[in-house]
């Protein structure tokens, strides 16, 4: 019988080297190379079979256990983000404008720790363990790539997490319901008329429509949904205009849809050309739509998968660490690989003020508590081997 908490700690010094080296070497979304050569030689290195993916960065491996049952699938995001690290704390970015600053390193770090103590175990795992690298969290679906070339094939079951700055260290939160939010993206082409600045009433104003459309929108989560069930719509760019003493022929209007209700999401394309659509005819226009789905609501849909996922937290941090944290509209795309097979998703803190961790995600100054890093590598072992025990 394993105890994970002391082969998890005996996997700390190798978990801080990893994280470390990745850190200072961060790379962009589907661009994360060198991480992906580093992933793979750590798991050669360990006896791990690697498949890659054409046309993809990021892998997947396969821990097969030495009895028959069912195969759950560990997820770790590995890219960074556009931002300049400060060059005054050790192990810092080597990659001007480039910082691991969501932590994603820390991800990458506790899997490849929990991916060693799993594969000099094996032969005890009732079942087999994949393990995937995935690329390109920060953009939108890149999840979607690895679901297109078959990593999910003969997948029974997924868990991921994120280390989590809202939350103190040594607390989790791993609850069923809605967690965080999808990401869509809608354009909107006013198309009006020009004319001169002094004589309006010879053009159709497409700024005047647009800006109208803008207020126009606010009456779909103000008017037409539950108000239990929460939505943002937000119109982040108003891109028109030549002149200031001219009638713009044009305006394109881009924004975001925040929602956690399915049926609510997958209405809001025709909502909103509903809403917009009479508004700029009323000024004379047209209007033109484009509605992009970006990650889907992460929604843990499996209680049984969450008291797996909070056992395995409690095992590694202690009986009191679960909390409350209210769901975010932030946006994860694991919520996309639940679309497929069943999993859940949940946080973990690293949040120290005494070492002086207080900066949020994708901040110039974030930092990781790292003592959190080998009870991450415990929780992800923790819960494939209570998964595959419980599904014999």
């Amino acid at each position: 019988m394993m105890n994970i908490k002391e082969l998890a700690k005996q996997q700390e010094q190798y978990v801080l080297d990893c994280r470390r080296w990745l850190h200072a070497h961060p790379e962009l979304s589907c661009q994360e190379y060198e991480t992906t050569k580093f992933i793979i030689a750590e798991l050669e290195k360990m006896g791990i079979p690697v498949q890659t993916y054409e046309d993809c960065t990021g892998c997947t491996a396969i821990i097969e256990g030495g009895k028959p049952g069912k195969t759950v699938m560990l997820r770790a995001d590995i890219d960074a983000l556009p931002i300049q690290e400060p060059a005054d704390k050790p192990n810092c970015s080597q990659n001007p404008g480039i910082m691991h600053a969501c932590g994603h390193d820390g991800h990458t770090a506790m899997l490849l720790g929990a991916a060693k103590i799993l594969m000099e175990h094996r032969a005890e795992l009732a079942g087999n363990i994949k393990l995937i690298f995935q690329m390109g969290e920060e953009i939108g679906r890149k999840s979607e790539e690895y679901v297109k070339r078959g990593a999910l094939e003969g997948v029974d079951a997924i868990f991921g997490m994120h280390l989590w700055s809202k939350m103190d260290s040594g607390t989790a939160n791993f609850v069923p319901g809605e967690r965080m939010a999808c990401s869509d993206r809608f354009t909107i082409k006013i198309k009006g008329k020009s004319a001169h600045g002094s004589a309006p009433h010879e053009g159709h104003d497409a700024i005047l429509a647009a800006a109208a459309c803008v207020m126009a929108l606010q009456h779909i989560p103000s008017r037409q949904k539950h108000p239990l069930d929460a939505l943002v719509v937000t119109v982040g760019m108003m891109n028109g205009g030549t002149k200031q003493n001219i009638l713009a022929g044009e305006v394109e209007l881009v924004g975001t849809v925040r929602a956690f209700n399915r049926p609510l999401r997958n209405s809001m394309p025709q909502r909103i050309e509903d809403v917009v659509r009479p508004v700029a005819e009323g000024y004379g226009c047209t209007a033109e739509f484009d509605y992009y789905f970006g990650p889907s609501p992460l929604i843990n849909d499996y209680p049984e998968l969450c008291t797996l996922a909070a056992d395995a937290a409690k095992e590694m941090l202690g009986e009191d660490c679960l909390r409350p944290l209210l769901k975010e509209t932030g946006a994860e795309d694991f919520s996309v690989y639940l679309e497929h097979i069943p999993g859940v998703f949940g946080f973990v803190g690293f949040q120290n003020e005494e070492k002086g961790i207080v900066c949020t995600h994708h901040h110039p100054s974030f930092d990781l508590d790292e003592d959190v890093l080998w009870k991450g590598t415990g929780i992800y072992v923790k819960f494939a081997v209570d998964y595959l025990s419980s599904n014999k």
